[in-house]
């Protein structure tokens, strides 16, 4: 009898194995409260979620808006720490706007501009690359069509809710928590102010010439509107399109050689680009009172990685190789001089020159290394070449 209680029990024990096997207790898992049509495998949705008739539960309201879909590099692990995720994937996904020139745009999908160069310069710091990556690969492939957009795409998720990038640059000159729970580093670009851009020919060489004239500045940038509306009151001002218009190379160019504006009143690292191949001309390269901080964004909890780009920002602007950044992008011809006179003199700029260094010794001192840089229509105290003359004003 124990032999055949003992056969039993075997098989019983056979059979059930076999229904283990087979899923049978995943499949009784449905009748504790599991939806056999919303099944998950480890936390992420299979696909098998919901039937037509689901919507009815609530009232056939339309589902929410679909998350962003990260464009990630090929093994890329995502973790809820940037700093360690772009330490861990030797990677850093960078917001970017395209295009934005010179600051960046692509020619034939391959990136280019002064923010990538730079933040090759930047990631190369032994901030990022003393972990389990030599070098840490910038991966600008993350772009949008507004300057808002920017750090925006920081506050967005994908559908597993990791950050779809790591930090923004385009420029950004926006305050702490905006958008809200994005923060800013340090400049990495500064000391350049907003430029006064003429057609040629235009009489408008100076803010006393805009009395009664038409200033144009671009629709939708606040902080122009309002330094120009405190530097020139007795100008009007007119809020400009810059969307193309007609095929023309330059927007601006459409409207100072429609005489639809006198001047226009732009950023000037921007406005370099943007009048390139016209016959435009910077009247003045910086307006008194403009100071204009370009800076990266990062997410709000983001501390640790703030603290690494500030520390790698200060050691980047002290290097050579910025300098030959911001002479690379940020030079123009188009900027108009006037020649020496009543007595002033020039001077040829040697290797080693500062503007500061010349106003010490040419001057008398080296705080007037701002009537040097305004006399000669500098957009830039660190914007001085080898070989070029500059008029010293006199004392």
């Amino acid at each position: 009898m124990k032999k055949i209680l003992g056969s039993v029990l075997f098989l019983i024990l056979l059979a059930a194995g076999w229904y283990i096997h087979e899923g049978g207790l995943k499949n009784l898992n449905y009748g504790q409260g599991g939806n056999k049509d919303a099944a998950t495998v480890n936390g992420i949705d299979t696909g098998n979620s919901g039937s037509a008739g689901n919507n009815s539960g609530n009232g056939g309201a339309s589902p929410a808006a679909t998350p962003p879909v990260a464009n990630n590099p090929s093994g890329f692990v995502p973790n809820k720490d940037t700093l360690k995720s772009i330490l861990s994937n030797g990677v850093v996904r960078v917001s970017v706007e395209n295009p934005s020139r010179p600051f960046y745009s692509e020619d034939n999908g391959k990136p280019q501009g002064f923010n990538v160069d730079f933040a090759n310069l930047l990631f190369a710091q032994k901030e990022f690359t003393s972990g389990d990556h030599s070098t840490i690969t910038v991966d600008t492939h993350h772009g949008v069509d507004t300057y808002p957009a920017v750090p925006d795409q920081l506050t967005k998720t994908d559908q597993q809710g990791n950050a779809v990038v790591d930090v923004a640059m385009d420029g950004l000159t926006f305050p702490d928590n905006t958008p809200s729970g994005v923060v800013y580093s340090i400049p990495y670009v500064e000391d350049f102010g907003y430029s006064l851009i003429v057609a040629q020919g235009s009489p408008v060489r100076s803010p006393a010439d805009l009395a009664g004239k038409t200033v144009g500045v671009l629709q939708g940038d606040p902080d122009v509107k309002a330094f120009v509306q405190k530097a020139f009151p007795d100008s009007k001002i007119v809020e400009l399109s810059d969307a193309s218009i007609e095929g023309q190379r330059s927007w601006m160019a459409h409207f100072l050689d429609g005489h639809q504006v006198d001047a226009i009143v732009y950023d000037y690292p921007f406005g370099v680009a943007e009048i390139k191949g016209t016959d435009l001309k910077f009247a003045l390269t910086k307006l008194d009172g403009s100071n204009l901080s370009y800076k990266v964004g990062v997410r709000k909890e983001d501390s640790a990685l703030l603290i690494y780009l500030n520390s790698a920002i200060a050691k980047v602007k002290q290097s050579p190789a910025y300098l030959d950044l911001l002479r690379k992008y940020f030079i123009s011809d188009q900027v108009l001089t006037t020649a020496a006179s009543g007595g002033e003199k020039t001077y040829v700029v040697r290797s080693g020159d500062t503007l500061n260094a010349i106003a010490l010794s040419q001057m008398g001192s080296g705080a007037r290394y701002v009537d040097l840089q305004k006399r000669n229509n500098l957009p830039n105290p660190n914007l001085i070449l080898i070989g070029q003359h500059l008029i010293i004003p006199l004392h």
